[in-house]
C-alpha cells in the first residue's frame, strides 16, 4: 500500500446518541381507574412543567396496574392542578390511592453545542437502535479534500442471544408448541431448559434431553413417542420462528417421523447469524461499482461484511460452551479494506448505519432482548 496522507474518522456506534437537548426526570402525581384504563388525573402540580403531549411517562409497570410497555401522553384536557390526562396504553388495576409518575421532557438545546447521552440511552433503552441508526454533527464529521475513504478496523461487541424473542424461541413437538425463554445457553443449559419445557407443554412428561458434542441433542423418552412437527403444518406467523429454532437445535425433515429417541439430524448452531453486514448509503453514495451479495434481497451500499467466528482459533462445541452461548468481543483487521470512492467537493455531516444478519433482516437489537455495538476506524486519504 502507497504512503499517502490520510486522516482518522473514528466511528462508535454509541454516538447515534450525541444530542444538542437536554432530558428531565419530573414527577407527576396522578390517580388513575381501570373502569376508563387509557385517562389518568393530575391531583397536584407536582413540578413547574406540566405534562406535555408526546412526553414518554414511567413507572413500574405492571405495579398498582401501569403499563408493561412504553406510555406516551395523546392528550391533555383542562389546566393544572386538575389536569385529565390520555395514555396510549391501558392500564390493568386502579392505583388507589394518588401515584408519583415520571414524566421524561426533553429541551431543545443550541445545535452547536451537543452533548453525549449515550450512558442515559442506553439505560433507557432508546431509539435509535443498534441496527439502523445515523450519526450526525452540528458540523462535518471529518473536513478535507477527500477522494477515497478505507475500511480499516472494526471492534464488535456482539449481544445476539442464543435464542431471541419472537425470532428462535418457538418448536413443536407432537403438534403442540414449545416456547424458550430467551437468553444465552451453554449446550447443557439449553438441554435442560428444552427437557422441561418439553415436559411442561407437551404429552412427553417423561422426556430427556442430553446434549452430546458428537451428536448434538438427543431427547427421548420411555413411555412416549417423539416427532418434530413438519414446519409446513405451523402458522404462518411462526414458521420462519421455528424453522430458525429448529436449526438452532439441529432438526431438520428426518425427525418428522415419530420414535423414542430423536437425535439432531443437524449439528446445531448456537450462533444466530455467523456474520453481520454492515451497510450505509452515504459512505457508498458515490461508488460506480456497486456492491451486492447472492441473498434475494441484494442490499446495496455494503461497508463490512464481519465473519464472526473470527481468525487462528478453532471454534469447538462442548457441552459447556459454544460460540453463541455468551456475548463476545471481536476485532476484524480486515485483510482486503474496502476502499469507498468519495467527492472531493463534499465534506461528511452525517454517516447512517444499518447492520443485518444471514436472514436479511436487521440484527435483534435492545426490542429482542441486547444490543450488538461496534467501533469503526475509517482512513480518508486526501485526493492528488
Amino acid at each position: 500500500m502507497s504512503h499517502e496522507s490520510n486522516a482518522i474518522l473514528a466511528i462508535n456506534s454509541l454516538d447515534r446518541y450525541i444530542t444538542s437537548s437536554t432530558t428531565s426526570y419530573l414527577g407527576l402525581r396522578v390517580t388513575w381507574d381501570v373502569a376508563s384504563p387509557n385517562t389518568l388525573t393530575q391531583v397536584a402540580p407536582s413540578s413547574a412543567v406540566a405534562p406535555i403531549v408526546g412526553n414518554e411517562l414511567i413507572s413500574v409497570g405492571g405495579l398498582n396496574g401501569w403499563p408493561t410497555t412504553k406510555v406516551t401522553i395523546t392528550n391533555i384536557v383542562g389546566v393544572q392542578p386538575n389536569m385529565i390526562i390520555t395514555i396510549d396504553q391501558p392500564v390493568t388495576a386502579s392505583s388507589g390511592v394518588a401515584r408519583v409518575i415520571t414524566q421524561v421532557v426533553t429541551t431543545p438545546g443550541n445545535a452547536n453545542q451537543p452533548t453525549s447521552n449515550a450512558l442515559l440511552a442506553k439505560y433507557q433503552r432508546s431509539e435509535p437502535q443498534c441496527n439502523n441508526f445515523t450519526i450526525s454533527s452540528p458540523g462535518a464529521l471529518i473536513y478535507g479534500y477527500i477522494d477515497r475513504i478505507i475500511v480499516s478496523q472494526i471492534q464488535l461487541q456482539y449481544n445476539i442471544p442464543t435464542v431471541i424473542f419472537g425470532k428462535n424461541d418457538t418448536f413443536y413437538v407432537n403438534q403442540t408448541a414449545v416456547l424458550i425463554p430467551y437468553g444465552f445457553y451453554s449446550p447443557n443449559q439449553l438441554a435442560d431448559v428444552l427437557q422441561q419445557r418439553i415436559r411442561a407443554s407437551t404429552n412427553v412428561t417423561d422426556c430427556l434431553v442430553t446434549f452430546d458434542p458428537e451428536d448434538g441433542f438427543i431427547f427421548s423418552s420411555v413411555g412416549f413417542t417423539i416427532s418434530f412437527t413438519n414446519p409446513a403444518l405451523v402458522p404462518d406467523a411462526l414458521r420462519d420462528n421455528v424453522l430458525k429454532t429448529y436449526r438452532l437445535l439441529g432438526i431438520n425433515r428426518g425427525n418428522i417421523t415419530s420414535s423414542n429417541t430423536q437425535v439432531s439430524l443437524d449439528y446445531p448452531s448456537f450462533l444466530y447469524t455467523p456474520y453481520i453486514d454492515i451497510y450505509s448509503d452515504v459512505l457508498t453514495n458515490y461508488q460506480d461499482i456497486k456492491d451486492t451479495n447472492t441473498t434475494v434481497q441484494k442490499f446495496k451500499g455494503m461497508v463490512a461484511r464481519i465473519y464472526l467466528s473470527g481468525t487462528g482459533n478453532v471454534q469447538l462445541t462442548t457441552p459447556d460452551a459454544a460460540l453463541g452461548s455468551a456475548p463476545f468481543i471481536m476485532t476484524a483487521d480486515l485483510n482486503n479494506c474496502k476502499v469507498i470512492k468519495w467527492t472531493p467537493d463534499v465534506a461528511v455531516p452525517s454517516i447512517d448505519f444499518q447492520l443485518f444478519d444471514q436472514y436479511s433482516e436487521l440484527i435483534p437489537g435492545a426490542a429482542e432482548g441486547f444490543s450488538t455495538e461496534f467501533q469503526m476506524t475509517l482512513l480518508c486519504i486526501e485526493g492528488r
